[in-house]
């Protein structure tokens, strides 16, 4: 038989070559464009130290979760995969999937544990993290500054009548005659600038905050639980900063779920709470039109409570001995520095290693970004996990925006939120 790759693999008991029949490769696939071209020179190094060959598929993200339960039912799963952890639970569920601890072995100390962590299930590691990504705030520095305001500790109290969140973003907040919201004839509709963009996003607003209140989205069963009291005194809070002109009208954002990074980008809204994946938009579109800095996000009862969730790459078991040690092989290496630095590198996401950490922050200073103050956050809000979970998530928020129209309280939506959300789970 002749050989298409051979290699040291290291980690096997016996460090057998790796060996794949002449001219097989194995498949990657990924979800992004960018990632894949990153990925290029990477897997040619790969390919160089160990002969095998690597030939990447890049699917667009609708097709690709269209396209995964179709390839696990017929057994056409790519060896190396690009996975989220709201379907991980469906892939692992196959028992199509590699457990990686061993194949990794030591290799996963190196990774940040918080994107680590979303892959440990039923006592195994099922993934390794590529990139991570976590909420942020971001600050017009030149409004704040006007206001003489601060948006490096922002914090919220729901229970209080005002906070260092509403006394900045009513601030910040006027109409074309220079008034501002509790002010006699100040008119929203006229805003020139808005404070902070309180709107139905799951992933940038409402996990953090009802987080920071003390409640969560899930329990650690997948089970959804947003429905609790800190989670409908969170809801409720945001929904009150666009009623009381705080925030762009919930009409608006309900309508175009983009329209507070528009007027950022636009230079008409202070505070901006989004992710770190949102940093490439930001640096292209604003260059040099304002200044704009990077803070934590704003905290509540509990701190600062950041969404954190993270890509990772997982290996599919082929059923066959040369072949599984390939993969291995490619793992092993997509944990490495040699093999995540081009994604570090593009600034596609926080690297997972913690030794690319440096370069990540380097590139984006390149860029004029400073990084430096996005940090590994101590405790997070987690992303959506379990099977179906982001359609239940889906069926949940047309609901929970009813609350930010208008037109029901946090108090009736949020349970019927809730129990649609299980249904749709199943």
């Amino acid at each position: 038989m002749s050989l298409a790759g051979v290699g040291a693999l290291s980690g096997c008991a016996d460090d057998a070559p790796v060996e794949l029949e002449d001219g097989e490769a194995l498949r990657m696939r990924v979800w992004s464009e960018s990632a894949a071209t990153a990925y290029e020179d990477s897997l040619a190094a790969f390919t160089a130290s160990t002969g095998i060959e690597v030939a990447l598929e890049v699917l667009g993200w609708a097709d690709y979760w269209t396209q995964l339960p179709l390839d696990v039912a017929s057994g056409e799963l790519p060896d190396v995969l690009w996975m989220n952890t709201a379907n991980l639970a469906q892939a692992h569920g196959s028992g199509a999937l590699l457990e990686i601890g061993e194949i990794v072995g030591d290799g996963a100390a190196d990774w940040e544990s918080a994107a680590t962590d979303l892959y440990r299930l039923d006592k195994g590691l099922w993934g390794v993290p590529q990139l991570w990504e976590q909420s942020i705030l971001v600050a017009h520095e030149g409004l704040v500054a006007a206001v003489e305001g601060d948006a490096s500790a922002l914090t919220f109290d729901a229970g209080a009548a005002s906070d260092p969140l509403r006394e900045l973003s009513r601030a910040l907040t006027v109409d074309g005659e220079g008034r501002r919201p509790g002010e006699a004839d100040f008119d929203p509709a006229a805003r020139k600038t808005f404070g902070f963009s309180a709107h139905p996003d799951r992933t940038a607003v409402l996990g953090p905050f009802i987080a920071a209140q003390g409640g969560s989205w899930q329990d650690e069963d997948g089970t959804p639980i947003f429905a609790s009291d800190e989670g409908i005194t969170a809801v409720q809070y945001l929904a009150d900063l666009a009623s009381s002109h705080l925030a762009p009208a919930g009409k608006d954002t309900v309508a175009d779920p983009t329209l507070c990074r528009t007027l950022f980008l636009q230079g008409k809204l202070g505070l901006l709470q989004t992710g770190t994946y949102d940093l490439h938009a930001l640096a292209q579109e604003i260059d040099d039109a304002f200044t704009w800095g990077i803070h934590p996000v704003v905290a509540g009862p509990e701190g600062a409570r950041p969404l954190v969730h993270s890509i990772a790459a997982l290996g599919v078991d082929p059923g066959d001995e040369d072949r599984e040690a390939a993969i291995g092989e490619l793992l092993r290496w997509l944990g490495g520095v040699e093999g995540q630095r081009p994604l570090a590198e593009n600034r596609l996401g926080i690297p997972a290693h913690r030794d690319l950490r440096g370069a990540w922050e380097k590139s984006w200073d390149a860029a004029g970004v400073d990084v430096s103050v996005i940090e590994v956050p101590e405790a997070v809000a987690l992303p959506e996990i379990g099977d179906r979970s982001a359609i239940a998530t889906g069926t949940a928020m047309p609901i929970i925006a009813e609350v930010f129209l208008g037109e029901t309280d946090a108090a009736e939506a949020l349970p019927r939120a809730q129990q649609a959300a299980r249904e749709a789970m199943g």
